[in-house]
């Protein structure tokens, strides 16, 4: 019994060991303390970690960055000093490497201390998205007659939020663990939030409270001006998406288009020359291969990144198109093999290209794309099956159950009874939710199950709302009528924004049927004045033309589902398309020039 004693006494006593970054930051006091606090203090990281909504000491933090900076400055110098030790390297590659010392430690720097600030304006994008939301559900909360705290209580643990949920564990931490009311809760977390309307909402909020206002009013005052900045930021995304569509396309097709006929006739007339001087036509093809495998990707990549963080964001993420088209990958590298064993092409391998070389990498390369995007085409249709017209949908259904409360029924006898009614593609789920109810099962049970396969963040956000405002609010007629009401304007703001986004998408198809024709039309022209250089000599250059082409096809169809949809796996079915219409436009266009 006594070593059993000791034993536990052990382990009690037992340290723990530090981690990693807890030693290093023990180093970086020991070393740098006095140098962060002064990095610190102009750089006012206190107030810079608090909007940023992290837990670390600014001097703790500040002599981190230092640390981390000089490390980087010994470990680089130390690896470019044993470099040119052992290899011998010119003036110019000294001075690069000198440049390189200098630089690293300047951006790891740079990095450090506009971490903070990156996370903040993060935090406040994320906040504003949802916001509307938020306000929407406290406005009806609130009618119900529930309370500030419980309200908070309960967002911190809905999943249809994300970053209004961290929020609002915030405050109830600051309640449950600091012993603070509500409204001092609420004062503390919102003090320093990055977010100007939300930190402006909520401080309204207490200041309503506590000075005895109507607080339902206030609510669904702000809650309006929410919905209105939103309507009118939902058009600026929409002209700032249609920027981004319309300088990819001045870059992507017109400054392309130009490009590819330069190569094409430097590429021809290089040719011509050099069959005159030698008898045998030779090209250079690093430069093309650069543009269409490096820089055409890199554009396109950076149009997609800009699109997606200029739009608003939501929790629920599809994953499934884009699992199917990683798969597919091997399936492809696979086909582009065998489709140029089929064809006739594999002489690439052994490093000939001809006219047969040429048209069977096309057409392999096409039959590779289809592999990848047509299946991912075909999952990601799928998955947003049932999805269209759910928005409107669900604004209807809400204001036949706010007709249906005003006659007496209770809200399940209201779904009950509603369950008749066609609704589009919502009436499978209050069908569902009908038959759950009537076999006994909870409100929100019946709801959860329901909502299951639904992939649209809107309606199971609305309806996670109407099982609350019932379950917690009592689901007054006049809480679900305005429960409607918010669902109708952000549900016309939505549509809106998507149907004047589907106008973009015509641009990109005629910008790669005429970046498929032109270069050999080009070609083909040129070729007419030399008797010396056939259209075959030229098949390397239209094999490297036409491949970057159909990779041209891929991005821009991939930016016009972006632009059109505010998804990357709804322009898998626009990057098929292109494809296909890129290859046979390609294909006829060497038919025509006789290759």
């Amino acid at each position: 019994m006594g070593s059993r004693a000791a034993g536990i006494s052990e382990r009690r006593l037992r340290v723990r060991k530090p981690t990693t970054r807890e030693v290093l930051d023990a180093v970086a006091l020991a070393l740098f303390e006095k140098w962060g606090k002064s990095l610190a203090k102009r750089f006012e990281l206190d107030k810079a970690i608090l909007k940023a909504g992290i837990s670390e000491h600014p001097v703790i933090f500040a002599s981190r960055i230092i640390l981390y900076t000089v490390l980087a400055a010994f470990i680089l110098g130390i690896i470019l000093a044993s470099l040119a030790l052992v290899i011998p390297v010119a003036t110019v590659t000294l001075v690069t490497m000198l440049v390189i010392e200098a630089v690293v430690p300047v951006m790891v720097f740079a990095v450090g201390i506009s971490y903070p600030a990156s996370l903040a304006s993060s935090r406040k994008a994320e906040v504003d998205n949802e916001l509307p939301f938020f306000m929407a559900y406290v406005s009806t909360m609130v009618k119900g007659g529930v309370s500030v705290d419980k309200i908070l209580e309960r967002v911190s643990e809905l999943k249809v939020f994300k970053a209004i949920r961290k929020e609002a564990k915030r405050i109830v931490m600051e309640m449950k663990f600091f012993g603070k009311d509500p409204l001092s809760a609420i004062e503390a977390v919102t003090k320093y939030h990055p977010s100007t309307k939300f930190r402006d909402t909520m401080l309204g909020y207490v200041t309503t409270l506590r000075s005895g206002g109507d607080v339902v009013h206030y609510l669904e005052t702000r809650t309006r001006e929410l919905f209105a900045t939103r309507t009118t930021e939902l058009k600026a995304i929409i002209e700032r998406l249609g920027s981004f569509l319309e300088v990819y396309i001045i870059l992507g097709v017109i400054m392309s288009i130009t490009i590819f006929v330069f190569f094409s006739v430097s590429g021809t007339l290089s040719a011509i020359q050099a069959s005159r001087l030698s008898g045998t036509a030779r090209i250079n093809l690093l430069m093309p291969a650069l543009y269409n495998f490096v820089g055409l990707p890199a554009l396109g990549a950076m149009t997609l990144f800009m699109a997606h963080a200029s739009q608003p964001k939501t929790p629920v993420k599809r994953y499934g198109p884009y699992l199917v088209a990683l798969t597919a990958l091997p399936f492809a590298l696979l086909t582009f093999i065998t489709m140029l064993i089929v064809t006739g092409g594999y002489g690439v391998f052994s490093g000939r290209i001809g006219a047969l070389e040429a048209k069977s990498v096309t057409i392999s390369l096409a039959m590779a794309l289809l592999v990848v995007f047509v299946p991912a085409w075909i999952s990601h249709t799928r998955e947003m099956r049932g999805s269209k017209g759910l928005v409107n949908a669900t604004a209807d259904f809400l204001r036949d159950l706010s007709e249906a409360r005003k006659t007496g029924l209770s809200p399940e006898k209201c779904i009950i009874s509603l369950a008749s009614r066609d609704y589009g593609n919502l009436t499978p789920i209050v069908s569902k939710a009908a038959v759950a109810l009537a076999s006994g099962m909870s409100l929100e049970t019946s709801l959860r199950r329901v909502l299951k396969r639904v992939r649209e963040w809107f309606v199971i956000t609305i309806f996670r709302f109407l099982a609350d405002s019932i379950v917690v609010g009592g689901g007054s007629p006049e809480i679900i009528d305005a429960l409607s009401s918010f669902t109708q304007d952000l549900a016309e703001a939505e549509v809106e924004m998507r149907r004047k986004l589907r106008a973009y998408v015509v641009m990109p198809y005629f910008g790669t049927m005429l970046l498929a024709a032109s270069p050999i039309i080009i070609i083909n022209l040129l070729l007419q004045s030399s008797k010396n250089v056939t259209p075959n000599d030229l098949a390397p250059l239209i094999a490297v033309l036409s491949a970057g082409t159909l990779i041209n096809a891929v991005i821009m169809g991939l930016v016009a589902g972006k632009v059109s949809e505010l998804s990357i796996a709804a322009g898998f079915k626009h990057a098929a398309i292109m494809v296909v219409l890129s290859t046979v436009t390609i294909l006829a266009t060497l038919a025509l020039i006789g290759l």
